[in-house]
């Protein structure tokens, strides 16, 4: 691929291993906060590395906490959204339209965030039972709506890739065109409602110029 065809959003190649990503934060109700806030343990991700590659890991069991990045870019020009990610543990009896809304992987796309500080975002998630495709939205202001782009844990323990197209999709959940510009990323790995454990990592979040999207 052209190096013009895609900017690169993340790869966590500059982070310290054992250590939180830099140039993330990490929410508390609607507040980002710098890592040196949180109590030891608040926040499960840190980057690790495997054959001289970094990527971050996620490891919840309980603190059910969002990390995010503000890294913008044009939407319009780089409709499409590319990651990798691989589920090492599955929250059990996670069923996110069921109450337990746990998800081992979770990525948002946040395309504004109003004066009041309240996102719009379209979560993408991998589900224990939820089928591929599926599109809801959870009760109460400034939940996500969810999309899952993998179900089922028959991949475990392998890095799957991820490609969407979020300029569609977004016209697809919402009716309206988006704003030029995405606002953020975020990632949550979590397993609070079941009351288990749920571990995962990310790498090489990309946004391209062109893709055959998923759940279009």
């Amino acid at each position: 691929m052209p190096e013009n065809d895609a900017i690169l959003i993340e790869d966590f190649s500059k982070g310290t291993t054992g250590q939180f990503p830099q140039g993330w934060g990490w929410v508390e109700g609607l507040k980002v906060k710098k890592i040196s806030e949180a109590k030891a343990g608040q926040v499960p991700y840190v980057i690790a590395e495997e054959n001289g590659n970094k990527f971050l890991h996620a490891d919840d069991t309980g603190q059910a906490v969002t990390i995010v990045s503000d890294k913008k870019w044009n939407v319009k020009k780089y409709p499409c959204l590319s990651w990798r990610w691989r589920v090492r543990e599955f929250p059990m009896g996670a069923n996110e339209r069921r109450g337990k809304s746990d998800s081992a992987g979770g990525l948002y796309v946040t395309y504004y965030i109003s004066f009041f500080g309240i996102p719009k975002s379209i979560k993408y998630i991998w589900s224990n039972e939820v089928p591929l495709c599926d599109i809801f939205k959870r009760e109460g202001t400034g939940k996500a709506t969810m999309t899952v782009v993998e179900s089922g844990t028959g991949k475990k323990d392998v890095w799957v890739t991820e490609t969407i197209n979020i300029y569609e999709h977004y016209k697809k959940v919402f009716g309206e065109y988006p704003p030029d510009e995405i606002a953020g990323i975020a990632i949550r790995t979590d397993a609070d409602g079941t009351n288990s454990r749920a571990i995962a990592d990310y790498d090489d979040i990309k946004a391209l110029k062109f893709c055959d999207g998923q759940c279009d």
